[in-house]
C-alpha cells in the first residue's frame, strides 16, 4: 500500500516548525488536523515519529529518519510542480516607450525586472517623439512637457542637453589647438528633427554668442544621431540622463560644462486596459528604478 503525499507534506511540515499550530497555519488546516494525519501515517508505519509533550513536539530516531529521507523528495515536487503552473500562467503587459529609452535605459535593466517578475512578459512597442500614443497599451512612456491626460500619471525625471562628440574628435581639435568652444561654433552640428532649435537654445543659455555652424545634419531618431557623433560626424546634443552610458563607456565625451535644461519630462501613463494588478507592478517598478524619490511622495 502507498502512503499518502498528504500525510507525508503535513508530517513534514509539522516537523521543520516542531508544532501542530505552526504547520496548521502553513497547510491551512486546523491543528486537529495535521495531529489526526500525522496520527494515521503513524498507525500505517507502525511507529511514532513525534514525542508528544505537553507544550512541545520533538521527532523520535523513526522520525527524524523520515524527515531526512523524504524532505528533499517533496521540495523537489514542490518546485517542479510551481515551475509549471507558473509556466502556464503567463501576463503580457504592453508597453509603449520612446526606441531611446527602450534602448538605453530599459534593456540594460531587463534581466533584473524578468528575474524579479517571471511571470510577466513585457511586449515593448516603440514611440517617436511626434507619434501619437497606442491606446492599447497598458503603459505609456511619453517625453513631455505637459502633465498627460490619463487615469494615473507619475514624472520619471526631466531631460537636460550638453554638446557632446566622439573621444577622437576632441583629441584631433586638441592637436590642432582649436579650443571647444571654437569647435561647437564652427563644426559639423547634428539636430533632431523634431528640435530644430535646440542648439539656439543651447547657445542662449550658455551665452555662446557667434554660433555658425560648417553644417547642419537632421536626422530623426536620437540613436542615429547619437552614432553619428560618436563616429566622428559632428557634434550632437546628447540627452542626460537617457544617454549616460554613452559617455561611461567613452563612446562620446562632453564639450562643454553648459547644460541645457528643458521642461520636458519623461511621464509614465496608465491606461488600464487589461489586468490593473500587473500594470502597477511595472509601473512601481519603473519608478523605483528611475525615479525612487517619487515613492516617498
Amino acid at each position: 500500500m502507498q502512503t499518502q503525499h498528504r500525510g507525508l507534506r503535513t508530517f513534514c511540515t509539522a516537523a521543520e516548525h516542531l508544532s501542530f499550530k505552526k504547520a496548521a497555519n502553513e497547510l491551512s488546516l486546523t491543528p486537529s488536523a495535521v495531529s489526526h494525519q500525522i496520527s494515521d501515517l503513524e498507525e500505517e508505519l507502525g511507529t511514532k515519529l513525534f514525542k508528544r509533550l505537553t507544550r512541545s513536539i520533538s521527532l523520535t530516531q523513526d522520525g527524524s529518519h523520515l524527515y531526512r529521507e523524504i524532505n528533499p523528495y517533496l521540495r523537489a515536487i514542490d518546485n517542479a510542480t510551481t515551475k509549471i503552473r507558473r509556466q502556464k500562467t503567463r501576463y503580457p503587459l504592453l508597453v509603449q516607450m520612446p526606441e531611446f529609452f527602450a534602448s538605453e535605459l530599459l534593456m540594460p535593466r531587463m534581466n533584473e525586472f524578468s528575474e524579479a517578475y517571471p511571470d510577466i512578459d513585457l511586449r515593448i512597442e516603440g514611440i517617436g517623439i511626434t507619434d501619437d500614443l497606442n491606446p492599447a497599451a497598458d503603459i505609456n512612456i511619453l517625453l513631455s512637457r505637459k502633465i498627460p491626460n490619463a487615469i494615473k500619471v507619475a514624472k520619471l525625471f526631466p531631460i537636460r542637453y550638453i554638446p557632446a562628440c566622439s573621444r577622437e574628435q576632441k583629441k584631433k581639435w586638441e592637436l590642432e589647438g582649436i579650443s571647444e568652444l571654437a569647435a561647437i561654433k564652427k563644426a559639423t552640428i547634428l539636430l533632431h528633427k523634431a528640435r530644430p532649435k535646440a542648439w539656439e537654445q543651447w547657445a542662449k543659455n550658455a551665452g555662446v554668442v557667434g554660433l555658425r555652424p560648417k553644417k547642419i545634419i537632421y536626422v530623426d531618431s536620437m540613436f542615429a544621431l547619437s552614432r553619428a557623433a560618436e563616429q566622428g560626424v559632428g557634434i550632437a546634443l546628447m540627452p542626460l540622463p537617457v544617454s549616460q552610458d554613452w559617455f561611461d563607456s567613452g563612446s562620446l565625451v562632453a564639450l562643454h560644462e553648459s547644460h541645457l535644461v528643458t521642461e520636458d519630462y519623461y511621464w509614465l501613463i496608465l491606461n488600464g486596459n487589461s489586468n490593473r494588478k500587473i500594470s502597477l507592478v511595472f509601473w512601481h517598478w519603473l519608478i523605483k528604478t528611475f525615479n525612487p524619490q517619487q515613492l516617498e511622495m
